[in-house]
């Protein structure tokens, strides 16, 4: 909804074009009343203005005055200048001072109306789909390291998808690797930060270790760089010509031990920083990305020698171990890929959402089904119900919700996973407390939807004869108004403006009924100040004018 301010100072012009804009069918405008600049200004600081439409020539501030104001406050806002002086230099004024249109009170409503309209479009143009896009490019161009780094730090966690879809983010995120190809990988490690200690100085250090590392190997290699924790890196590598001939990839493995070597020497001696290296032995796909890196990580951890400068290359196990170790690698990462998503829980809680609560709980038991069989399952098991205990635990404190879940919360069996038959059945009794807690989330925030639609309900009533302006109502309740008007609408199916006009009309009914004021006083009983603009809304509403319902229902 947008926001119109009308300010003239008189008072008589402010209320006619109210009326007239509130008419117009195909516009649904807030509207914001001022009868000076000062007043104008103090309104404008309670929400945004969309357009304004201000006369020139007011005593105080005049109007070129308030939209050099409003530009600095609103940059967006539309203005619109009226004046009744045909002054042609006045209008070039007003246009050199970003007016976008110049209005004489003598052209009537018409031009007015179409002043108004062309505001509107140009609004609606600005917010487009094309310029949305076109702007949401131009941030994605600037944000694209960020959104490559994290698009890459999902991949080498596990995260599963088609080649298609992989080779579509390659091409998106201008990734200068194959998704098709295989990959050769190398952990690196800071051993010690030498000058380099200060946090804001360790991304510096990161940066110029990659930029030496694609001094020595560009034109032979291509890479990718990836902070993987504080002390760790992780480099992607592939041919510049990516192939899967056995020859031409032992040579590329031959070239990237070379280059890693120089880059080690150049380390130590241009940074000060000791880095230890170990390269992948072979390539491996990218589906198998998660699986060598976590082979990779603990054998750096291990280490021969100092543990300072090292550069190793990856020891392989034997075919059948390996395969038995891959069946088993997946499905113990199945289960942290689905404790990872637990992220999404605290969401599901906040918002009620048992389905989604479901749903994770769901994926964690069956994947702990899974690995009944494997020599690690049961440790695994435990180790799930604890990250979700904790999880659960450090949600109820913070939110002071131990009180609430009566019964359901038992300390000792959310804390001891052997107070349950089984590790299936102690997560089960987990997504038990899980689903409470939504169910209790969900009920008090439809109890306070209610009753703060019962307290604006309340205020409306009460201050009917105000200016009852989405704003004022907004602030009552500590929200924004377009999140105001709709989450009213979806709430109650009808729009807070309608609501008011409604209650507006059925209080003018009974004053009709039931006192002997003029229809002039009913219209400010019931915060309409002009009788006129009552007396074609009431008519609108009822299909009789206030004085003709008032005398068919006297006689009949």
């Amino acid at each position: 909804m947008l926001t119109m301010m009308i300010v003239d100072d008189e008072p008589l012009a402010v209320h006619y074009l109210t009326e007239t804009l509130l008419e117009l069918e195909d516009m649904d405008f807030e509207m914001v009343k001022a009868h000076s600049g000062k007043e104008a200004i103090e309104k404008m600081e309670a929400g945004k203005v969309d357009i304004l439409l201000t006369d020139i020539r007011m005593p105080g501030m005049s109007g070129m005055e308030l939209a050099d104001y409003t530009r600095k406050r609103w940059p967006r806002c539309r203005i619109i200048f009226l004046t009744g002086f045909d002054d042609f230099a006045y209008a070039q004024t007003a246009i050199r001072n970003g007016g976008i249109d110049f209005v004489l009170k003598t052209e009537g409503d018409e031009a007015i109306i179409q002043a108004v309209q062309k505001a509107t479009q140009d609004i609606a143009l600005e917010i487009n789909r094309e310029e949305i896009l076109k702007r949401s490019r131009e941030q994605l161009h600037a944000a694209l390291p960020t959104i490559r780094r994290d698009y890459l730090r999902q991949l080498v966690q596990g995260e599963s998808e088609s080649l298609a879809v992989r080779a579509k983010r390659f091409e998106e995120l201008a990734i200068g690797l194959h998704a098709g190809s295989p990959v050769l990988l190398v952990i690196g490690r800071l051993d010690e930060w030498g000058s380099f200690a200060a946090p804001s100085d360790q991304s510096l250090l990161f940066y110029s270790v990659h930029n030496i590392a694609e001094e020595y190997l560009n034109g032979s290699l291509n890479m990718i760089a990836l902070p993987y924790d504080r002390n760790r890196f992780i480099w992607l590598v592939q041919p510049t010509e990516p192939t899967e001939a056995h020859e031409e990839q032992e040579q590329a493995i031959r070239t990237l031990s070379g280059g890693v070597e120089l880059v080690q020497a150049a380390c130590r001696r241009h940074l000060k920083v000791p880095v230890s290296f170990l390269l992948a032995s072979s390539f491996c796909t990218w589906e198998a990305l998660m699986q060598r890196i976590e082979a990779l990580k603990l054998q750096l951890a291990y280490g021969i020698g100092k543990g300072h400068e090292m550069l190793l290359t990856e020891h392989r196990r034997e075919d059948k171990e390996e395969l038995r170790s891959s069946k088993q690698f997946y499905e113990e990462q199945d289960l942290r890929i689905h404790l990872h998503k637990m992220d999404l829980l605290e969401t599901y809680l906040d918002n009620g959402e048992k389905e989604g609560c479901e749903h994770l709980f769901g994926e964690v038991v069956k994947a702990i089904k899974l690995l009944s069989h494997n020599d690690s399952g049961e440790a695994l098991a435990y180790e799930a119900f604890s990250h979700l205990a904790a999880f659960l635990l450090t949600y109820i404190n913070k939110r002071h919700l131990k009180a609430k879940l009566g019964e359901s919360f038992r300390i000792e069996e959310i804390l001891n996973p052997f107070q349950h038959n089984s590790t299936v059945g102690a997560v089960q009794f987990l997504a038990g407390i899980a689903l409470s807690l939504a169910d209790y989330n969900g009920l008090k925030k439809a109890e306070r939807t209610t009753d703060m639609i019962g307290q604006i309900h309340h205020y409306v009533h009460a201050f009917l004869q105000e200016e009852l302006s989405l704003t004022r109502l907004a602030e009552l309740v500590y929200l924004s108004p377009p999140y105001l008007s709709r989450m009213y609408k979806q709430t109650t199916g009808q729009g807070l403006l309608d609501y008011i006009t409604d209650v507006r009309i059925q209080r003018a009914k009974t004053l009709l009924m039931t006192t002997e004021h003029k229809i002039h006083e009913i219209a400010a009983l019931v915060g309409l100040e002009s009788a006129a603009y009552f007396t074609r809304l009431f008519k609108k509403i009822t299909g009789l004018t206030p004085q003709v319902y008032r005398d068919s229902r006297l006689t009949g």
